[in-house]
């Protein structure tokens, strides 16, 4: 029983929707619908995803993520909720977003608590780098944002000079950090940080018109 079970939740992990390996990947198309799109990279337990998507029922949102366990249940609690401006797929945002199109069609980029990993040798695998900001600043429409969150003093040190050195990203306001989360939902690392008293550090830059 418990062998069949466990094939089972195999085969549905292996059935997780998964951004194409190649080609173009047509925002649009992977919206699914009308209407702005916000795009979160690493949604993890997918709380702040969904509680966006749940306040927001005219707005597209788009979840990637590399932990196909997550992409599932995402898709499985969007679907109960009956949340159906929401679409969640198994991939890595920085091999996704070179082959994303058009320009400008995001509202919104979201990264959530990025980046865990402390050891030198862990550098190849940071999500938030200059190549994946390139291309969410040349996603975003006119006046899109950016927002990043992170419980991590130097990484929020790192990532303020990365935005701040994109010259299509302005920040909101000051040097780029907010004090308080301006969307209302929480992501799940947010929510305990909040609980046991410690500091998140927010990142809100905007896009900057073209031409």
């Amino acid at each position: 029983m418990n062998d069949e079970r466990s094939r089972s939740v195999r085969e549905l992990y292996l059935e997780v929707p998964g951004l194409p390996l190649q080609g173009e990947i047509a925002v649009r198309e992977l919206a699914g619908g009308p209407g702005p799109v916000d795009l979160e990279i690493g949604f993890g337990r997918a709380r702040f995803l969904l509680g966006r998507a749940a306040a927001n029922p005219g707005v597209r949102f788009v979840g990637i993520e590399t932990r196909r366990k997550w992409v599932h249940r995402a898709a499985r609690r969007a679907a109960d909720r009956g949340l159906g401006n929401v679409a969640v797929r198994h991939g890595d945002a920085r091999a996704a977003l070179c082959r994303m199109a058009p320009d400008a069609a995001i509202a919104r980029v979201v990264i959530n608590f990025p980046d865990p990993w402390w050891k030198a040798r862990h550098e190849k695998r940071l999500v938030l780098g200059e190549g994946l900001v390139a291309h969410a600043a040349r996603l975003l429409a006119d006046g899109g944002e950016l927002f990043v969150q992170t419980d991590v003093d130097f990484r929020a040190a790192a990532y303020m000079a990365l935005l701040a050195a994109c010259p299509l990203l302005r920040p909101v306001a000051g040097d780029g950090f907010v004090d308080a989360n301006p969307f209302g939902a929480r992501s799940s690392r947010e929510a305990r940080c909040e609980e046991i008293g410690l500091p998140v550090h927010r990142l809100l830059f905007r896009r900057i018109p073209r031409g």
